[in-house]
């Protein structure tokens, strides 16, 4: 079976973990991170192609649900999701399961800034590819 455009499979490292041997709640961050990038780069919307507009996404606002521990060797996925597109800003979900078990929920806001770092709306191109793919929709079947 083939996983969904916006699936990021992963194991948890040992750098990732802390003293208890759980996965360390910042390492959650980066892999949420890892996950977005290469659900874009698979609809090919990656970095270089966001330099083409002359905005750069910036974090206004990131957050997190811890609901269980994953640990070392654990092989997880992260499911990522299109919560919201406003004309200024995109807020994406992040649901990262081991199996059928929810391990942590995660969002981030991003707005866009140009050269001068002053706000711009988001880019045309990622919009379209966001409402042209199904899969980012919060709504998509392959969330539990």
């Amino acid at each position: 079976m083939i996983d969904p455009l916006n699936r990021y499979t992963l194991r948890v490292r040992a750098h990732q973990t802390d003293l208890n041997g759980a996965m360390y709640h910042g390492a959650y961050f980066d892999v949420f991170d890892d996950a977005r990038i290469e659900t874009f780069r698979r609809l090919e919307y990656d970095y270089a192609r966001m330099q083409t507009t002359g905005l750069r996404p910036v974090i206004r606002h990131v957050d997190a649900d811890f609901h269980t521990p994953a640990f070392m060797d654990d092989l997880l996925t992260v499911d990522v999701r299109v919560q919201d597109l406003t004309a200024a800003s995109m807020t994406v979900l992040y649901l990262c399961r081991r199996g059928d078990v929810a391990v942590a929920t995660g969002r981030a806001q991003f707005v866009f800034v140009d050269e001068r770092g002053r706000p711009a709306r988001v880019p045309s191109d990622l919009r379209q590819v966001v409402e042209a793919t199904p899969e980012l929709s919060p709504h998509a079947p392959n969330v539990t």
